[in-house]
């Protein structure tokens, strides 16, 4: 599934989409490295996913603002994951789950994660939300068919779209 983290303006209670190409961080998370930091870290903003899209962040087509009022709690909340993955060792196996394809026995899934990748992660959600502070902007994250929509990739026609 593709993911996509960035900056949008605000217009009243809305925000003006695609978002911008430079303010924005896009990930696939089909690559099981990029699951591996996305479980480390969505958990922590599972209660804007509750409030924003009524499902869970790690669950499809999910888009959550995080506005104004919340930059100080998303600041508190990458203080404290900071200091969990600096807990870490340097690098460590996280179990994720297992995959079995058809004829063969289930294979676990633990990409080996590095702390100094997690922690460049977390600055660059950082300097993302000091950007949207000092701009006045939303901090958006979409997935699904989201991140279509934030990404501004039309649609084929005949497909309804996400609003």
């Amino acid at each position: 599934m593709r993911h996509v983290i960035g900056l949008a303006t605000a217009q009243g209670n809305e925000f003006v989409r695609p978002l911008g190409c430079e303010d924005r961080i896009r990930f696939d998370s089909d690559d099981f490295h990029a699951l591996g930091y996305y479980y480390l870290i969505a958990p922590a903003f599972e209660h804007f996913a509750q409030r924003d899209a009524g499902i869970g962040i790690t669950s499809m087509n999910v888009m959550l603002c995080l506005k104004k009022d919340d930059l100080t709690a998303v600041e508190d909340i990458l203080k404290k994951l900071e200091g969990v993955i600096r807990a870490r060792p340097k690098q460590w196996k996280e179990l994720l789950g297992t995959v079995q394809y058809p004829n063969e026995q289930p294979n676990p899934i633990n990409p080996l994660l590095f702390r100094s990748r997690a922690l460049s992660l977390l600055d660059v959600l950082r300097r993302l939300v000091t950007k949207a502070r000092l701009e006045g902007k939303w901090v958006v994250y979409g997935n699904g068919v989201c991140y279509r929509a934030l990404c501004g990739i039309k649609l084929p026609p005949g497909t309804v779209e996400y609003s």
